[in-house]
């Protein structure tokens, strides 16, 4: 019945997933002070890979210490880091399921207390994800660093034995800062804020590249992605990771994250994971109801780019709604928090047992889902 979940796939003909199933990067705030993924974060994600799962997100690792977001989060920002991020490939590798480490730079959303230093952003915008610190608008030479140090971290992530990377282009991170409107003020080759007038008076706010301001809003994007094809090679596997769309009246829409993607794949990404809270539910007044983002980001891509659809997927039967609807992959997050098991569970016909729950604290210690993240696990789990 749900044959289709555990058929393999290749990946532009650089890697063979096992399965369609893939674990959705979710934060952990249980990494080393140091930035080293701890031994407990290991085993969460080493028992998840035993499982059987296909591919293996990891917890979004900052690429620079001014992009340090979360408490206790993960890095790959120095060449100190490649024994631990070596322990965490090998953790999934041994398994059989392919490792991609996620690639982070927090902008706005990086934290002071954590980067000693002022958050750094494409403009002098607050994050949306709250807090009071508003950070400083980088300069040239700051933005290319910060690309750089996207490249250097993937040129790791392959040395230590990553599968592949993701780069976290979603969630209101850097990448979709850069590409937004809402965050991105400026007026140089990385910016542009508002649709241009021309754009306005003939109804194209759906499809700004008429104006150019979209091309400058997609560098930052494009010279990272063309950075760290550079360094990784060309057989070497990228994901990017993108929110389809944002709800304010100057945020970008889905056909502008598909022109985006349209350039990022001539750049040289392999695979597309559209981060979305509910699988299919558009957030945007803008489009005709029923509107569906993964969807329409699917049908306007090259069938030979894979794409990860996700949001609030639970059960064997969502699942298969994912491909049913021409998804390639299912990205699954509370659900693996609450089932180590869960593709076993589903292989061998005992769904019923899934848990949307957990009874006791026994059963949360059984998941060795790491100890600061276990209070997550009695609510909504928040994705990296």
């Amino acid at each position: 019945m749900y044959n289709s979940l555990f058929a393999p796939l290749e990946i532009a003909g650089k890697l063979t997933l096992r399965n369609r199933l893939v674990m959705a990067p979710m934060t952990t705030v249980s990494g080393e002070l140091d930035g080293a993924f701890s031994s407990e974060e290991l085993d969460y994600l080493s028992l998840r890979a035993e499982d059987g799962i296909g591919l293996i997100m990891t917890p979004a690792c900052f690429c620079h210490k001014s992009g340090h977001a979360f408490e206790r989060q993960v890095g790959c920002h120095t060449d100190d880091l490649i024994r631990s991020l070596a322990r965490c490939a090998e953790a999934i590798n041994k398994h059989g399921a392919a490792s991609f480490l996620q690639i982070h730079h927090g902008g706005n959303a990086a934290r002071s207390e954590f980067s000693s230093q002022p958050p750094l952003a494409p403009s002098a915008v607050a994050s949306r994800r709250g807090g009071n610190e508003l950070p400083r608008e980088l300069t040239e030479n700051e933005i290319w660093m910060i690309i750089e140090s996207f490249a250097r971290a993937a040129g790791r992530a392959k040395q230590a034995g990553f599968a592949g990377i993701e780069l976290h282009g979603a969630n209101t991170y850097l990448f979709q800062q850069f590409f937004s409107p809402f965050t991105n003020k400026r007026t140089d080759k990385w910016g542009g804020d508002k649709v241009c007038a021309t754009c306005r008076e003939h109804h194209l706010h759906d499809s700004m590249s008429i104006c150019g301001r979209l091309e400058n809003r997609s560098r930052f994007a494009r010279e990272v992605v063309k950075a760290v094809r550079s360094e990784v090679g060309p057989k070497y596997p990228i994901c990017y990771r993108i929110s389809p769309e944002e709800p304010d009246p100057d945020g970008y829409s889905t056909r502008d994250a598909i022109e985006l993607l349209k350039m990022l794949i001539q750049d040289g990404i392999d695979m597309v994971h559209v981060s979305s809270w509910e699988y299919g539910k558009g957030v945007r007044n803008d489009y005709p109801p029923g509107s569906h983002p993964t969807r329409m980001i699917r049908d306007a891509l090259p069938r030979e780019i894979p794409v990860i659809g996700v949001g609030s997927i639970q059960t064997p039967d969502q699942a298969m709604k994912v491909l049913e609807d021409g998804i390639d992959l299912v990205a699954l997050g509370r659900t693996l928090l609450l089932n180590h098991d869960w593709a076993s569970k589903v292989r061998s016909g005992q769904t019923s047992s899934i848990k949307m729950t957990l009874a006791s604290e026994e059963e949360r210690q059984t998941l060795l889902v790491p100890p600061p993240m276990r209070e997550y696990t009695r609510r909504s789990i928040p994705v990296s």
